[in-house]
């Protein structure tokens, strides 16, 4: 199974061992995994999470490149812990990190993830774009140029509005 799948796969499978009425209960820390180098996945934590949920979370967090951080600390710091992972910035005038923030907070338990070029995945084919326009870039970084803003489907302004709506 390849990196990106697993980390899809471990996000997927948190979110339905989190239950309904987690989403109403206050964030306490976060899950960050970042062993794909297309993508760090980052997902909320509740204080009502589910005890096999955090235990789940807990053993993956002894990998490397994977950890549980506490939502403040990361609240403050989120420019600092995601730069690493994000190689050029395409989307340098869009809100992607506010806004991740802010997908955190609404859905927790839900995985998202910042992209190697400064985009929000948030679907599989968003994952796998992600890791093919990285290998893209790795084979050519001269030619390699951004999609179109209304052709790119990681592009924070293509899927923050319609998450973010109350």
């Amino acid at each position: 199974m390849t990196r990106w799948l697993r980390s899809f796969a471990v996000g997927v499978l948190l979110t339905f061992t989190i239950p309904q009425s987690a989403l109403s209960a206050e964030l306490v820390e976060v899950f960050i995994d970042a062993r794909d180098p297309a993508y760090v996945v980052v997902q909320g934590i509740n204080a009502d999470t589910a005890l096999e949920a955090w235990k789940e979370m807990e053993g993956y967090a002894q990998l490397e490149n994977v950890q549980i951080m506490s939502w403040l600390v990361f609240r403050k710091e989120a420019r600092k812990v995601l730069a690493p992972y994000v190689r050029i910035n395409d989307y340098p005038h869009t809100q992607a990190l506010m806004g991740l923030l802010t997908l955190i907070k609404k859905y927790p338990g839900r995985p998202f993830a910042i992209t190697w070029n400064g985009g929000v995945a948030t679907t599989f084919w968003d994952y796998q774009h992600a890791a093919e326009t990285l290998e893209e870039f790795r084979k050519n970084p001269k030619a390699y140029k951004a999609m179109a803003p209304d052709a790119d489907p990681v592009h924070p302004n293509n899927k923050l509005p319609g998450l973010l709506r109350p």
